[in-house]
């Protein structure tokens, strides 16, 4: 959730910080854990893959926080197919 407070939340908040936002893009808030997991994988495609979020990198996300975002994805994934085989 760090990362995410740091480099998302300041648009995907329910209250975002960002001058002139008063909703968060495309209805997605990242105010707390059950939120971000929901999200997982359209956060990985966005912020890993594609590379297209933050917009803009605006807020200055580092290589090494998208890998720290794919190794969670992946750890995720890893256990949802545990829980689900």
């Amino acid at each position: 959730m760090p990362l995410i407070r740091e480099r998302c939340a300041n648009c995907h908040s329910s209250t975002p910080s960002l001058a002139g936002m008063s909703q968060p893009p495309l209805g997605l808030a990242f105010d707390n854990p059950g939120q971000v997991e929901a999200q997982a994988q359209r956060i990985f495609e966005s912020a890993v893959n594609s590379r297209t979020m933050p917009l803009g990198n605006l807020t200055g996300m580092t290589d090494d926080e998208r890998a720290i975002l794919a190794q969670w994805y992946a750890e995720l994934a890893t256990v949802a197919t545990a829980s689900n085989p």
